[in-house]
């Protein structure tokens, strides 16, 4: 690279770099000419090796320019860097002609092509002049119209950030299913889960009553846009072709008196069979008729819970797919939802979401919901398996997305989740109150910040947020009770604690009660309210471990809750995996 004599184009030095540095990095099986195209010669996520030869074209003049420097400049160079022909993954020689046994094994590259003697100049430019007058046909053609990323390319403005992940061709060496994808194609991303909200029928004919059902279809967009990653639409005009997978979420609203009658169906796009309907009835408040965004959230928080309908479908159905024709936002999707990944799976999804993430130059928007994915997808790898390595990837990750969109919730959860499991509590309180700040009152934003503080050793701050939590969103009462009733006992508060719990005879209340009474050494009485949890719900000890994988707790709460039930019964059952 330092050399005059390396006669190579700025691109086909990202190029070299690029390809050389990830074989390092241990990631040779990744090096595919989708990761290629998007890293280094910007070409949108949507990019097709199989069409667009632009690849095994640079390659190919790439391989030219190392075999000219090796016979010329760099003939007595101690290693050589070769880039087999079929592929795309570097070899490392040894002037001898061995490789170098300190040098990484670049998996089972095919061995390198034949040298030739560099091609003419005039040869050069009869090529360079054959494939401008291609894409200019393919424009005029109306095939392929320029974007911000086509002019960056053929400017060649400076190195793209390096991203993992592909989709082997033909005559590439296949990856396992476990290595990172991943190819999004065009008909991958035709094919990719949306959500399709509307249309919102009104049993009124006054122009009033329609305004407010378009409104409410607004509202309901808006907020399923903020809570899942999955792509959502307005619903599209009568003859918009609809995605060819996904959901639609509609329904009638009906009025009468200022009352409000809401009824929403989850239906398959495809089928046009229902998944899940649900009624609201909203009577008139002091001020009138319920708001558009108050009913909006009626819908929008039960259905994109982690018990709700949507996750559980999405998921599903998600899985049955090809990982290599996952979309990056379907990829975000999956890693994260609260379910178990397994860890092949969150190796391809990983790479999905680096590659695409990368790919990102003019959407910082998009980008930052990737990074952010990605940081959070790390963050439950270290969770799983205590990897620091993973733990720095999802901080830098997070970093990044913050840098594109410093305000926004997504990559502020992200950051404040990172920097609380490496025990950094001082930036991670700061990004937890820009957090609140970006969405007031968020609920799982003062459930994580109360946890946290309590993990830190501030109850006093902790407590009070993990009370607002459990007011706002009583769904999360399960979670955040025996982390509560805990802090309560460590930091002098008995009986407050017996008194909130012994109000309700719910599993989960009288599950905290027993990690209260577990707290103050009272055994049989922790024992009597376990008891009392299961009679309540048999189902509770596997349910709540399964809850304490997908939503793990901070280390030491996780641990001594962990503890406590065990010791009164309501442990996990032994021998369940992340499969079952």
């Amino acid at each position: 690279m330092a050399s005059n004599h390396f006669d190579a184009s700025d691109r086909n030095r990202r190029f070299l770099r690029y390809v050389v540095e990830e074989c390092l990095e241990g990631r040779a099986q990744q090096i595919k000419a989708y990761c290629i195209a998007v890293s280094v010669f910007n070409r949108e996520p949507s990019f097709d090796p199989q069409s667009d030869p632009i690849v095994r074209l640079e390659a190919g003049r790439l391989r030219r320019s190392l075999e000219h420097y090796y016979l010329t400049a760099g003939r007595d160079d101690p290693i050589r860097i070769v880039v087999p022909k079929g592929g795309y993954a570097p070899r490392f020689e040894q002037l001898n002609g061995d490789p170098s046994p300190t040098l990484p094994d670049p998996h089972a590259v095919p061995a390198a092509e034949t040298v030739r003697m560099p091609v003419s100049l005039g040869v050069a430019v009869l090529a360079a002049v054959v494939l401008i007058a291609v894409g200019l046909a393919g424009l005029l053609a109306g095939r392929n119209l320029a974007s911000p990323i086509d002019v960056e390319e053929a400017l060649a403005l400076g190195p793209h950030p390096i991203a993992a992940g592909a989709e082997p061709r033909e005559s590439e060496p296949a990856s396992p299913r476990s290595a990172p994808p991943v190819a999004v194609t065009s008909a991958a991303v035709a094919a990719s889960m949306t959500v399709v909200v509307g249309p919102f029928r009104t049993t009124g004919q006054s122009a009033e009553d329609g305004a407010l059902a378009a409104m409410l279809t607004d509202e309901i967009a808006n907020g399923l846009a903020n809570r899942t990653d999955l792509p959502v639409r307005i619903d599209p005009p009568p003859t918009a072709a609809l995605p060819h997978q996904g959901i639609r979420l509609s329904g009638s609203l009906q009025g009468h008196d200022a009352a409000v009658r809401l009824v929403v169906h989850l239906t398959d796009l495809a089928t046009g069979a229902v998944l899940w309907s649900n009624s609201l009835d909203r009577p008139a408040g002091p001020e009138g008729a319920p708001t558009p965004q108050a009913l909006a959230a009626d819908i929008v928080e039960p259905l994109t819970a982690a018990h709700g309908p949507l996750l559980p479908v999405a998921t599903a159905r998600l899985r049955t797919k090809p990982t290599t024709s996952l979309s990056p936002r379907e990829c975000a999707f999956l890693a994260t939802g609260r379910h178990e990944i397994p860890p092949a799976e969150r190796n391809a999804l990983n790479g999905c979401l680096t590659s695409a993430a990368s790919a990102l130059t003019t959407n910082a928007s998009e980008a930052a919901r990737l990074w952010s994915a990605l940081s959070l997808l790390q963050s439950d790898a270290y969770r799983t398996e205590r990897n620091d390595a993973a733990l720095n990837d999802a901080l830098a990750a997070a970093l990044r997305a913050t840098e594109l969109e410093p305000t926004s919730l997504r990559p502020l959860t992200a950051l404040y989740t990172a920097y609380c499991l490496r025990g950094q509590y001082a930036p991670c309180f700061a990004a937890g109150q820009r957090a609140l700040q970006a969405s007031p009152g968020n609920a799982h934003v003062l459930g994580d910040l109360g946890l946290w503080h309590v993990e830190a050793g501030q109850p006093a701050k902790g407590l009070p947020l993990l009370e607002q939590a459990m007011e706002r969103d009583p769904a999360q009462r399960e979670r955040l009770l025996p982390a509560y009733s805990l802090a309560l006992q460590r930091h002098g508060h008995p009986d407050s604690t017996k008194l909130e719990f012994e109000v309700t005879a719910a599993a989960p209340a009288q599950a905290a009660l027993a990690v209260a009474f577990v707290q103050m050494g009272r055994m049989d009485e922790a024992k009597a309210a376990a008891t009392r949890a299961l009679a309540a719900d048999p189902d509770f000890a596997r349910r709540a471990a399964r809850e304490q994988r997908i939503q793990p707790l901070p280390p030491t709460l996780d641990a001594a809750i962990r503890s406590s039930y065990a010791m009164v019964g309501l442990a996990a059952p032994a021998g369940e995996s992340v499969a079952q």
